[in-house]
């Protein structure tokens, strides 16, 4: 099959590839966040818009008129998307509804109908509907729902402080992009003669954009969080015998903020951010756009138990729960205990032996003492 290409088609296939290989590791990747899951539904999106530009200046759809109106378009849920990533990042007791999505399940519905359509019906559909009115009702539609929920985000970030700073112009900027976007249908109506190429700033401007977004994603999510800025170091300590600290008054512990102690449990629980070996209290902390002292704190007066503890405790008991089912016959008990969050099988055969009394094999027998035998390996 002949492809035209140029470099503007080979920009757009080199930002696809990027844009879902990075989609689908924000989707997959463990533990998973919920930050991470709508960051890489937003760029799956946005790549799919892609995809449809590259079709279109590639001559594919030209020379395979039958792909006319593939659902690729789903610009009516990125306001939404965009909204819960940064609600699930900086304010995850707001979480966004799914009621906010059904306007992209409307647009992507409309395109699946309209894709099962004979030829000749998409034709007639494109001339007489789709290109003098629906296809502006879905690009104004567009613009103004990324408007409205770029608002939203921005409110959201109010309160963030200095740790949303990039992420604030980042979004200033995309709303100066929007509204730029607005006037791609007056120029080409207005400015542009009979016969000209269509002007879209939006099939210039979104692959990079994609690539620009999968980008940071990849390389801050290194560590399974999404897009945090980087804690400052710690400083060195002073050489010499530390002074001794000045006497202070005791005063009376102040209860534990509930919604708080809920975004801890929340990313513990439901983000099971216990996976992650490499958890620290400081990377729990910038997680939760807390600070180390107040996380430790939550957990003290809160759950009662310090940071070590209490992510251990998750940890154990994930591999508990797994002993006694059916992925105690196709893995070890260290590869359980590795996927758990453990860093080392010393740190898990302790864990294991000071919580429980037992070690995890003589576990298994107590208690599947019908299904577990002596076949059944031990870590240690």
């Amino acid at each position: 099959m002949f492809v035209h290409v140029d470099f503007a088609v080979v920009f757009q296939l080199f930002c696809i590839v990027q844009g879902l290989t990075t989609a689908a590791y924000l989707l997959l990747a463990r533990p998973r966040m919920a930050a991470g899951k709508w960051l890489g539904l937003l760029l799956l999106g946005l790549t799919l818009q892609v995809i449809d530009y590259f079709l279109s200046r590639s001559g594919v759809y030209y020379r395979n008129r039958w792909l006319y109106f593939t659902p690729l378009f789903f610009s009516w849920s990125f306001g939404p998307l965009l909204l819960a990533y940064v609600r699930a990042r900086y304010a995850p007791q707001r979480a966004v509804g799914w009621r906010h999505l059904v306007p992209g399940a409307g647009q992507a519905l409309f395109y699946v109908l309209v894709s099962l359509q004979s030829f000749d019906t998409k034709t007639w559909f494109w001339l007489e509907v789709h290109k003098p009115v629906t296809r502006y009702l879905e690009h104004y539609g567009a613009v103004l729902s990324m408007l409205v929920y770029l608002r939203l985000a921005l409110g959201t970030l109010a309160g963030a402080g200095s740790p949303a700073r990039r992420l604030r112009r980042l979004l200033l900027g995309l709303a100066g992009f929007y509204g730029l976007v607005a006037l791609d249908p007056l120029v080409n109506s207005w400015y542009l003669p009979a016969g000209a190429p269509r002007f879209y700033l939006s099939s210039l401007v979104l692959p990079g954009l994609v690539y620009g977004l999968a980008l940071l994603a990849w390389l801050h999510d290194r560590s399974r969080r999404v897009l945090l800025p980087t804690p400052a170091p710690e400083p060195a300590p002073a050489e010499g015998p530390p002074a001794p600290p000045p006497p202070v008054a005791t005063a009376p512990a102040l209860p534990p903020d509930a919604a708080q102690l809920a975004r801890v449990v929340q990313a513990l629980e439901q983000e099971e951010l216990f996976r992650n070996p490499e958890l620290t209290l400081d990377a729990l902390a910038q997680h939760l756009s807390l600070t180390p002292n107040t996380v430790s704190q939550l957990l003290n007066a809160g759950l009662g138990q310090s940071f070590h503890d209490l992510v251990n405790g998750y940890r154990l008991a994930e591999v508990k729960r797994r002993l006694l089912t059916d992925d105690a016959r196709r893995l070890t008990v260290l590869a359980l205990a590795l996927e758990a969050g453990f860093n080392s099988k010393t740190t898990f055969n302790r864990v294991f032996k000071e919580k429980t009394g037992v070690t995890p094999k003589e576990y298994q027998k107590k208690y599947h003492p019908t299904r577990w035998d002596d076949s059944v390996a031990a870590p240690g």
